[in-house]
């Protein structure tokens, strides 16, 4: 049997037991996101998208059970779930939903034409992703995949990067490479790096102090870009490196610490915690609410405290105090 693999956030064919009934219980830790009339107005339109492609056998628990030829496989919907809640409007969902399952069909195809077993058809699609820990161990943790960790509470997974769609390689997948892990997830790097980045720098005054902060976007690389920026980026990297914070997969924040300019990266989370971590909470794929000091192509968190007065307190993580005591 072929296992197809699906969607960014783990959305996979898989095999599964037959069922019969149609079922609107609202999946798992999304019930505070859609309303039970909105869910069933999802479900009821996502089935009749699939069925113009599949035989729908089942929903349950936000998956749509289909038959795959002889086989039979599942549609996660909980992706689909938090692109819908994003817009106010129900009347737009459908074109939502018929867009999405569009994208999901393109990646199947698309995959269906490549080799698994040669890496040699597979390297061009190489791409990582950067996803919560609890969102992997949701959906059955690393042991599957091909991760790594960059960002504390992450992990970094190695995806394809199909038309339409991101899906994460399988172990088994990887295995038969025989190939060694870094040098995928190098290849991998290369392939985002390759990518079109929006980079802006700006400065702007705060408690009296210049502060300089530069934005990376790209809803689809942003994230995964700021994995390798002293490849791609060394311009946005002080000599004792950057401050950068990862909110969700298509913005990053950063500020660059140099001997010039020891302090300007607390006054840069600051200035951007707010911002930060609305953009955290906010986005229906986020990534972090935590700020990180990057250096010499490592993460290390920066820990902060609010007191009770509101006032932001950051702590310089041990290496970056060790630089910045160091005597000439």
């Amino acid at each position: 049997m072929r296992t197809i693999l699906l969607v960014a956030v783990f959305t996979c064919f898989r095999v599964a037991g037959f069922g019969q009934t149609i079922r609107y219980d609202i999946p798992a830790g999304l019930g505070n996101n859609i309303s039970r009339e909105d869910y069933r107005f999802l479900v009821d339109t996502a089935v009749a998208v699939v069925t113009d492609r599949y035989q729908v056998i089942s929903v349950e628990g936000g998956t749509i059970r289909v038959r795959v030829g002889a086989d039979t496989g599942e549609l996660n919907l909980d992706n689909l779930i938090l692109k819908c809640v994003a817009v106010r409007d129900t009347s737009a969902w459908p074109a939502i939903i018929r867009e999405h399952f569009r994208q999901l069909f393109s990646s199947i195809d698309a995959q269906s034409k490549i080799d698994p077993a040669n890496y040699e058809s597979v390297k061009k699609f190489l791409a990582v992703r950067i996803y919560p820990q609890e969102m992997v161990d949701q959906r059955g943790g690393p042991d599957p995949l091909v991760t790594r960790v960059d960002l504390e509470g992450t992990y970094t997974v190695l995806m394809l990067d199909l038309p339409g769609a991101f899906t994460p390689v399988q172990r088994k997948m990887f295995d038969g490479w025989k190939k060694e892990k870094a040098g995928i997830f190098r290849v991998a790097l290369d392939n985002v790096d390759s990518q079109q980045v929006e980079k802006v720098t700006r400065t702007s005054e705060f408690q009296g102090v210049e502060v300089e902060v530069s934005i990376l976007a790209n809803e689809d690389y942003a994230a995964s870009y700021a994995l390798d920026l002293e490849k791609n980026s060394p311009e946005l990297i002080g000599d004792w490196g950057c401050a950068i914070a990862i909110p969700n997969k298509g913005l990053v924040t950063l500020c660059k610490i140099s001997h010039d300019k020891p302090v300007d990266f607390v006054k840069y989370i600051q200035l951007t915690k707010d911002y930060m971590e609305k953009s955290y909470q906010e986005h229906p794929q986020r990534i972090s609410d935590q700020y990180f000091w990057y250096y010499h192509g490592a993460f290390t968190r920066i820990p902060i405290a609010t007191d009770a007065d509101g006032n932001i307190n950051v702590i310089a993580p041990y290496g970056l105090t060790q630089l910045m005591t160091k005597k000439p």
